[in-house]
C-alpha cells in the first residue's frame, strides 16, 4: 500500500522506519542491515529525503547519521498516512491468521496493546506453526525490537487457566486484542474495531 504511494520500496521502508523511530538516529550501513536493502538504494533515497526536508544528517566519527526532521511541515500528515496504512496492513494480517486451521485462541497483547506481559502474541490450538511465521514476521515489521509469540495446546491453556498461571493471568487481566476465541466467552473489544496501540503517538 505505502509503496504505491511513495513510488519506491527503499523510500517506503526508510519513511516508515523513521516515522516509527522518530527519537533515534542511524548511520547508512546500519539502515542497510535493518531494512534489508541495497546500500546504493539506501544512500540515494536518504539523499532525496534530506533534500526534501524529511530527514536531517550529521557527521560523527566519520559516519553520516540520519534522523527525522521534527520541523518538517509535512511530518504530522506523513505520519498519519504511515500509521493508518500500517494499521490496515495489520488488520489484514490478523484476518489471515484467524483462518489458520486448528486455531482455538489468538490474542494480541504486550507491545501490541501497550501492556507489560511475557509475550506479544498468544496462539492456542492444534496448529501448524509454520503457517503463522510469515504472518508474525509481518506483524513484527516496524516494531522496535523482536516480536515475542507463544504457542499453547488447548490442554496447556486449560491447565494454566485452572491453576491461575501467572504468565496467562498477566495476559488475560490486562487489555488485549481478541482475534479468535473459541474457548472463552469474553467481552473484549473485537480486533476489527481496535486501533492498534503501538503505532499511536
Amino acid at each position: 500500500m505505502l509503496e504505491q504511494i511513495f513510488g519506491s520500496l527503499a523510500r517506503t521502508k526508510i519513511i516508515k522506519f523513521f516515522c516509527l523511530h522518530g527519537e533515534e538516529e542511524f548511520f547508512v550501513r546500519e539502515l542497510t542491515r535493518l531494512l534489508n536493502t541495497q546500500l546504493n538504494s539506501i544512500r540515494r533515497e536518504l539523499d532525496n529525503l534530506v533534500a526534501f526536508g524529511l530527514l536531517t544528517t550529521r557527521n560523527k566519527d566519520g559516519k553520516h547519521f540520519y534522523a527525522i526532521n521534527k520541523n518538517c511541515p509535512l511530518l504530522p500528515e506523513l505520519k498519519n498516512i504511515v500509521f493508518k496504512a500500517i494499521t490496515l496492513e495489520e488488520m489484514q494480517v490478523a484476518h489471515k491468521m484467524s483462518k489458520v486451521a486448528g486455531l482455538s485462541l489468538l490474542l494480541f497483547t504486550g507491545v501490541l496493546s501497550n501492556v507489560h506481559t511475557g509475550t506479544d502474541v498468544l496462539i492456542v490450538g492444534k496448529v501448524n506453526k509454520n503457517d503463522f511465521y510469515k504472518y508474525l514476521e509481518k506483524i513484527a515489521d516496524g516494531l522496535n525490537g523482536k516480536l515475542r509469540y507463544t504457542f499453547f495446546t488447548k490442554a496447556d491453556y486449560t491447565y494454566r487457566t485452572e491453576v491461575t498461571d501467572k504468565f496467562l493471568y498477566d495476559i488475560l487481566s490486562q487489555p488485549h486484542i481478541v482475534v479468535v476465541d473459541k474457548l472463552n466467552k469474553e467481552n473484549n473489544k473485537p480486533f476489527d474495531d481496535f486501533n492498534f496501540k503501538h503505532f499511536r503517538q
